[in-house]
């Protein structure tokens, strides 16, 4: 592909042209958080490795400096073998990257901001219905690199992103080591005498636990349309935003993600997926979270294979719910869709 430098070097400006316009969306923790990250990818620095923070500030000021400069400035179109793409034309420039065992995405992510990434594709499966498409080794990207994307029928997933994310779960364990979801979920691995052969362990068990909730976002998906992201963007940076968005996990991750994990008793996982529990989701299904406790004391999975089983209706039919509400009356009924919301939380105890 003799046109491949000058392709990542323009999804890599189109990326840094989304951070310029976005990158301060996040409160300074996770920014910096984020930023830390970020810089390690930029600079090819392994995840083990110690970072110099005087480095890293000095990084972030030419960075924001950059971003300053470029803001405002229009995306780029892709030139593949002689052809021109739009940016957001997904399908048509993956059509021709898969020749070249590369992966792009383009297209929206959490409040309508645009998100691309270049990688090696890695693996191709087909599930339900939809095509995964596996990458690892990115060649561009920007500052929020999710582990994974739905978009229509195809579901993106990221390694090397995962890997990233799950060695900062790592971080904060070993900064506090307490006996939590997360240090249970980190027992299962010997990040302390082979942290490398640990992180590739721990990514290549999660990867499938991460398919099985992007499937789940697909199906409720195509079940509750598209008004539903219409209506998260339409609430953002709201309580009600974070509601409706921990309505759609719980909806999710009882029809896919909970089944898969208690089928295949995978309880590493299991863990872990708790030690993300967000405190939103435990206020709305404090049931389930007890019945987490109740199942890593005893290893009785029966009660959280019960409320997981009344949960994928329970949450679904809110879902409906909701959507009807906001169809008939858009944004002024933002106050009664928390209340229907907070008040189905408060049903959900058992």
């Amino acid at each position: 592909m003799g046109d491949f430098n000058n392709l990542i070097s323009t999804i890599q400006k189109n990326c840094d042209l989304v951070d310029a316009l976005h990158a301060q969306d996040y409160g300074l923790c996770i920014y910096l958080l984020k930023m830390r990250d970020y810089y390690r990818w930029r600079n090819n620095i392994p995840l083990t490795a110690d970072l110099v923070n005087d480095d890293i500030h000095e990084w972030i000021r030419e960075t924001e400096d950059y971003w300053d400069e470029i803001q405002g400035q229009a995306f780029g179109n892709l030139e593949i073998n002689g052809n021109e793409f739009d940016v957001f034309d997904t399908d048509e420039i993956n059509n021709e990257l898969k020749k070249e065992n590369l992966v792009y995405s383009g297209g929206l992510s959490y409040g309508a901001v645009p998100l691309f990434y270049l990688a090696n594709l890695e693996e191709v499966r087909q599930e339900k219905g939809f095509q995964i498409l596996i990458s690892s080794n990115e060649h561009a990207r920007g500052l929020f690199g999710p582990p994974a994307l739905y978009r229509d029928s195809t579901i993106f997933i990221r390694k090397e992103a995962l890997s990233q994310f799950l060695w900062s779960r790592y971080d904060e364990w070993q900064f506090k080591k307490r006996e939590n979801p997360l240090g249970r979920a980190m027992g299962y691995y010997d990040f302390e005498n082979d942290p490398i052969s640990a992180l590739e362990k721990m990514t290549k068990r999660e990867l499938d636990t991460v398919i099985q909730h992007e499937i789940g976002e697909g199906l409720i998906g195509q079940k509750l349309g598209g008004v539903w992201q219409d209506m998260v963007v339409e609430f953002v940076h709201s309580k009600t935003e974070i509601l409706l968005r921990a309505v759609r996990d719980l909806a999710v991750d009882c029809l896919t993600t909970l089944p898969f994990l208690l089928n295949e008793k995978k309880e590493a996982s299991m863990h872990l997926y708790f030690s993300g529990f967000s405190d939103m989701r435990r206020e709305l299904f404090p049931g389930l979270y007890l019945a987490y406790g109740h199942w890593s004391k005893t290893g009785e999975p029966e009660k959280m294979e019960e409320l997981v089983s009344n949960g994928q209706g329970l949450w679904f039919d809110l879902s409906k719910e909701i959507i009807s509400l906001y169809s008939s009356g858009g944004k002024k009924v933002q106050s009664k869709i928390d209340s229907l919301i907070e008040g189905v939380g408060n049903l959900s105890i058992n």
